[in-house]
């Protein structure tokens, strides 16, 4: 038993470092996009590209109510028949609600609600389809998850992200104007459906496709979990871009713009955040349903230690650098974003809470549903009015808000769930070590930004220099995100490998 466990442990772990190597390589491709087209289009065209892709992964997301996330609750425990069954279903039912998501918005009092009256509403038969393609795809991620597919893992992100880029460029050169930008991005939606399809047949199989896959039983049990957190979970995306989707109607295409690059963040960190929870989220519920629930309190206080580990350095260094990083990767016209982006650094610090993590482990998701219906009386309309009189500056207010509020309600109900209390629930501890090692080792570094003139390959060493110091001295108090015992057997394994061959 102790041997199958380590080995569990083992392929987990393997699993982490796949995904969460594929998620950076796309999110370094994702980047290759705007740093590109800032360059070739103007601050309104490129708006209006942000624009397009604030409308359909806002529509995408509210309306696939997180369905796909039932395969993370069901699948691990479930029987080979049963796999099959949910994954079938799932696929069935997001295209359902893709059908549904278009042909409300087909509606022209929708459609204008949600695109606007502006330049926007030109291209709404590409974001019609752009919803149309991408809305099966959502399985993808949980599926490869669930089943250890841990070369999926790291192939499928980085892979569909270079098609993406590939397909925008390529065309734009051809025939500068965002209807190529649209074509690509088509395109290679409609590629990564195919993918998706061939991928989900592969598991459900072919011959299998008949009146014995549904089952109605587990149909119904995967709606009861999905559509509580489904819902919570599209009013979050609600509440994140519902500033967005208001700026389309009050700010211009260049002003949105601006907007947009202020939300870029740190890159990899957010990725990071999810590959990490996914995890752990399996792991949660593996322990919630062995009856083991007094467990979840160590394994959330694991998983948030790592995520602070990384994301505060992060956060402190990209603060110093921010005017820098903006300038190099979207040229000058985008300075303005410069305070923007570092007042939305700091939602880091909360998504790095995995909030509602412990109530989807143990299908409480019904507590998340009523946190999002509570905060949204007061972050809708309160971001409405932001937005109204106060242009980009309320907009940012009120999307900070949305992110925050919600979140702390959750885990508020966590606490109280588990029957711990705020000094117990986190790691309070290792969150000091953490925050006095990257303050103290970040001094050095502001100080030679504050007095001395350098390009960015220099800021890029100075950076690098400061995670290395803050990695090192982590990893000497055993604070960093991977243990230092299982750093070293991967270097002795490497070790052993080479004197054999």
């Amino acid at each position: 038993m102790e041997v199958t466990e380590s080995q569990h442990s083992s392929r987990g772990t393997l699993q982490t470092v796949f995904m969460i190597a594929g998620k950076i390589t796309a999110l370094v491709a994702t980047f290759a996009v705007p740093l590109v087209l800032t360059r070739l289009l103007s601050k309104s065209e490129y708006g209006i590209f942000s624009q397009f892709y604030v409308v359909v992964f806002f529509c995408t997301g509210i309306f696939n109510i997180s369905v796909q996330s039932n395969l993370y609750f069901f699948y691990p425990t479930a029987n080979d028949q049963n796999r099959k069954s949910l994954v079938f279903q799932t696929l069935l039912f997001l295209i359902f609600v893709a059908i549904l998501a278009v042909s409300l918005i087909s509606i022209p009092g929708i459609g204008r609600l949600l695109i606007g009256e502006r330049d926007l509403y030109e291209y709404k038969n590409y974001i019609l389809t752009g919803i149309i393609l991408l809305m099966p795809v959502f399985i993808i991620e949980p599926l490869y998850v669930v089943k250890k597919d841990i070369y999926t893992s790291l192939i499928y992100p980085p892979a569909e992200v270079l098609l993406r880029l590939t397909l925008v460029i390529g065309l734009f050169l051809l025939k500068p104007g965002l209807n190529s930008i649209f074509s690509g991005i088509i395109i290679s939606a409609t590629t990564c459906l195919v993918f998706v399809l061939l991928y989900t047949a592969k598991d459900v199989g072919i011959r299998n496709i008949n009146r014995s896959i549904f089952n109605w039983e587990l149909a119904k049990k995967q709606l009861i979990y999905s559509i509580p957190f489904g819902m919570a979970a599209s009013l979050n995306v609600l509440f994140q871009r519902f500033d967005k989707i208001i700026c389309i109607s009050f700010l211009t295409p260049a002003d949105f713009a601006v907007y947009a690059i202020s939300f870029y963040g740190i890159p990899g960190i957010l990725q990071v955040f999810d590959s990490l929870a996914q995890i752990y989220l399996i792991q949660m519920t593996v322990k919630h349903q062995e009856n083991k629930t007094s467990e979840l309190r160590d394994i959330y206080k694991a998983l948030v230690s790592k995520t602070y580990s990384f994301s505060f350095p992060a956060l402190l260094i990209v603060m110093i650098y921010t005017k820098k990083i903006i300038v190099f990767l979207f040229t000058r016209n985008y300075v303005d974003a410069v305070p923007l982006f570092r007042a939305y650094l700091f939602s880091i610090l909360i998504f790095m809470l995995s909030s509602g993590l412990i109530l989807r482990a143990t299908g409480k998701t019904n507590y998340t549903l009523r946190s999002y219906f509570l905060s949204g009386a007061v972050t809708l309309p309160l971001t409405y009015f932001l937005i109204k009189y106060y242009g980009i500056w309320g907009a940012m207010t009120g999307a900070l808000i949305s992110i925050s509020l919600p979140r702390f309600l959750n885990l508020a109900t966590e606490i109280k769930l588990l029957k711990s209390n705020l000094i117990d629930f986190f790691p309070w501890r290792k969150f000091a070590q953490i925050t006095l090692i990257s303050t103290i080792s970040v001094i050095p570094f502001g100080a030679i930004e504050y007095f001395f003139d350098y390009g960015i390959l220099t800021t890029v060493l100075l950076g690098l220099t400061y995670i290395t110091i803050v990695s090192v001295l982590e990893l000497k108090y055993n604070l960093f995100a991977i243990d230092s015992s299982t750093i070293k057997a991967r270097i002795m394994s490497r070790i052993r490998f080479l004197k054999n061959r």
